[in-house]
């Protein structure tokens, strides 16, 4: 039974360890880094949503740290999300519509959705995020003349990897969703198992996270829209 890295963060991982059994590979976690809770930013985002006319979720780890301390009752502000992972997740807890790309889980794909026409110059946006976010769709929306608001809620914290067990496992396969986590990977790696890491075979779902992995040294890469059963049962046959 082949064996495969799941990198995304601790409590993010459970569709994919399910599609990996599914379809008879081994699923080991191996995240790079951890989610931690900003409590200060956290105690102001309610007063920063009621003030906005849209909120933008840029991950479902934002919406898994920040959801949960916003009230939805209320019919305003919209809520936008930048994929379709991020807007299941965000449908548990806010009942009205959420809007998100059909295709594309990205700031490019979100700047597509028609309904920054209807919305007026000068409207208030906030967008919720993690520390040191990518800066490109604030400064897009600023340049179309809305206002734009950002409540950083998490940190990403370096997290050591066990690599003695990817030494005795010997992974096949990596899937990654980030580029911050290809950056602490191939930097905690060690000499001896450098080399190792960049012949593993990556999934990942954006061209911008192939192009870090492929500076990292890796070579072999998929770009899939999910890592999901059929695609590993197609790398298995």
């Amino acid at each position: 039974m082949p064996a495969i890295l799941i990198t995304r963060p601790a409590g993010r991982a459970a569709a994919e360890m399910q599609a990996c059994a599914a379809a008879g590979w081994r699923a080991l976690p191996f995240s790079p880094i951890r989610i931690e809770a900003d409590a200060a930013a956290l105690a102001r985002l309610p007063e920063q949503v009621a003030a906005a006319d849209a909120v933008f979720w840029v991950s479902p780890s934002a919406v898994d740290i920040a959801a949960g301390v916003l009230d939805f009752s209320s019919c305003t502000p919209l809520h936008i999300t930048v994929g379709q992972a991020s807007a299941q997740a965000l449908a548990a807890f806010c009942r009205q519509p959420v809007y998100a790309p059909q295709e594309g889980n990205d700031s490019e794909a979100v700047l597509q959705l028609p309904l920054w026409q209807s919305l007026p110059r000068g409207a208030e946006i906030l967008i919720i995020r993690g520390r040191g976010g990518r800066g490109f769709l604030a400064q897009s929306l600023r340049q179309q003349g809305f206002k734009v608001q950002i409540a950083e809620v998490y940190f990403r914290r370096p997290q050591p990897l066990d690599w003695a067990l990817f030494a005795q496992e010997k992974p096949e396969a990596a899937y990654v969703t980030s580029s911050e986590i290809v950056h602490e990977l191939f930097t905690q790696a060690p000499p001896e198992l450098a080399q190792n890491l960049k012949n593993l075979l990556y999934f990942t779902h954006h061209e911008r996270i192939a192009a870090a992995l492929r500076a990292a040294g890796a070579e072999n890469i998929r770009l899939v829209a999910r890592l999901d059963m059929h695609t590993l049962q197609r790398e298995t046959e």
